[in-house]
């Protein structure tokens, strides 16, 4: 096996570029429920029901709501996010190959410490002594990827002094020929380095969405009926409920976007599900894209807090799907507006934002 040595452009040059902006990017998505959905509150969270285990919401304050503060069905944004990029991981391990099994022995043999190190996180799952077959069968390295779970894999910032001292981490993503952060990471980011992709939460289009209490059981291993005194109840969001999130893309490439547009496929294949209880048919959803919204380097020069007050109160906008004004930032629903002819307003932020 041909060394790999760990060079500047492994290293250094695949981090993130966001000390500048180059593309920028802000996308409306419509998510439906086509199935019972339930992310839920934990422990201790009020409940608003009789519900033993009720769904997150929002305490939510408003001038226009009668009693003036009200809690609020939502999607967290780290539910969405998380789904996400567990699925682009899957796809991209997926449609790529492994690394050989030739090639991790040898490096095992060539940097002993990431034996060690392998041997020690795993030692739990595979025994005290695990041999190299059963190293390659569990870790399926890819060059590509990184795995976060284990310390070995996953990305991490390399200081300039283990740089210099080519400790044995440096030597590891050197022999594989990984770039760090790795495809997934720079997209979402890692210890230390925020990724190149931020989500807002979901909030429905409608604050009187229904929520159905089911009431589930535990089954008896033994006997396979229900377990006696083990009945519970859940909340969950019912099929058939629309939710709306934007999306935030910075300094994103054709490949990394193309990455992005895979895994929401995954979630419109309902093999993506979003919440708890997906084992059981919970958590499918169907994801649209409503706009796209590319805007100039050179929009900050342009007062666009007072563009997005005069579209969303002169009357001559409307938002082209029913988005709450109090759940999103103004600048955002001002980009989801448009005008009777059904034009978005990008003259208002002299054409400095384009749209598909």
């Amino acid at each position: 096996m041909t060394e790999t040595k760990p060079t500047t452009s492994t290293l250094e040059a695949a981090l993130p570029t966001l000390t500048r902006i180059t593309d920028l990017e802000i996308r409306l998505y419509k998510l439906t429920t086509k199935s019972h959905l339930r992310i839920g509150a934990g422990e201790g969270a009020i409940s608003l029901s009789a519900a033993d285990n009720p769904i997150i919401r929002a305490l939510w304050y408003s001038e226009t709501l009668e009693e003036k503060a009200k809690r609020v069905p939502y999607l967290p944004a780290s539910s969405l996010h998380g789904v996400i990029r567990s699925w682009t991981e899957k796809i991209i391990k997926s449609t790529t190959p492994c690394l050989p099994y030739d090639d991790l022995k040898s490096i095992f043999d060539e940097v002993q410490r990431t034996r060690e190190q392998a041997k020690g996180e795993l030692k739990g799952m595979l025994g005290d002594s695990p041999s190299d077959d059963q190293l390659w069968e569990y870790l399926q390295i890819h060059p590509s990827v990184c795995n976060p779970i284990l310390d070995l894999d996953k990305c991490e910032r390399i200081s300039q002094e283990d740089r210099e001292r080519k400790n044995w981490k440096v030597q590891w993503i050197g022999k594989i020929g990984r770039p760090v952060p790795c495809e997934v990471c720079k997209i979402f980011g890692y210890m230390g380095q925020r990724g190149r992709i931020r989500f807002t939460h979901a909030f429905p289009s409608s604050e009187n969405i229904p929520v159905d209490i089911i009431v589930r059981v535990a089954i008896n291993r033994l006997t396979g009926a229900a377990d006696e005194g083990k009945l519970f109840d859940v909340e969950a969001i019912p099929p058939g409920v629309d939710f709306y999130f934007f999306l935030i893309l910075e300094n994103m490439s054709v490949a990394q976007k193309d990455h992005l547009t895979k895994a929401f496929r995954a979630m419109n294949l309902q093999l993506a599900p979003v919440g708890a209880h997906s084992t059981v048919g919970f958590g499918m959803v169907q994801v649209e894209r409503i706009l796209t919204a590319k805007l100039d380097t050179q929009i900050f020069n342009v007062e666009i807090e007072r563009v997005s007050e005069n579209i969303l109160t002169s009357g001559e906008f409307s938002p082209r799907v029913p988005l709450d004004i109090e759940k999103y930032p103004r600048f955002f629903l001002a980009l989801s507006c448009q005008d009777q002819a059904k034009q978005p307003p990008q003259g208002q932020f002299d054409n400095k934002i384009s749209y598909s």
